[in-house]
């Protein structure tokens, strides 16, 4: 479930989606050559994939990667399918909500 709030429309979206992981391929290089020489670059460099547990007296994130010889990318593809969206609007004149999938458009309680 993703969840998004714009301030200035005074709505909300519940978005409900399937969502794959690509952490390889074509796709992933691509995007990847676009990331790799800018300053962001370096928070997807480590020997050490995303949430494993550092070596015994390392410390710190920095101390791993200090240590290794040739980190590889921890860059990945999120993707999304949207299948079903719950639209809130907020209003002093009276709230309204939808809900929207592939096939229908229901109008809810709010």
């Amino acid at each position: 479930m993703l969840v998004f709030w714009s301030a200035r429309l005074n709505w909300q979206l519940r978005v409900r989606v399937t969502c794959s992981v690509i952490t390889s391929g074509p796709e992933v290089e691509a995007l990847w050559q676009g990331v790799k020489h800018s300053a962001a670059a370096g928070d997807y460099l480590s020997p050490l994939p995303p949430g494993a547990v550092l070596p015994p007296g390392s410390g710190t994130a920095d101390a791993a990667k200090a240590s290794a010889s040739a980190p590889t990318h921890s860059f990945a593809l999120l993707h999304a399918q949207v299948l079903q969206t719950d639209w809130l609007a907020l209003s002093r004149d009276g709230h309204r909500r939808a809900q929207l999938s592939a096939n229908t458009w229901e109008w809810l309680t709010p």
